[in-house]
């Protein structure tokens, strides 16, 4: 089954040109073999994320998102 999942964060540091490359660059590696697509955004030290795939894979890629300490709330 197709779910879509959206969230919100507020980032733990500056938001650089790096600390965003580095979140892109390890999406690109690794959504595609999980069936994962999506989109990332940012503003000022705010991140929203939509994520679509199967839900055992989106559901297991949030829950290490969640633990990602480049981000909270």
């Amino acid at each position: 089954m197709l779910i879509r999942l959206l969230y919100a964060s507020r980032a733990s540091g500056p938001v650089t040109a790096e600390v965003v490359d580095s979140i892109v660059a390890q999406s690109r590696a690794h959504n595609p073999a999980l069936g994962i697509t999506g989109i990332l955004c940012h503003g000022g030290d705010i991140f929203m994320q939509v994520l679509e795939g199967g839900r055992d894979a989106v559901s297991a890629l949030y829950g290490r998102i969640v633990r990602d300490e480049r981000h909270r709330d």
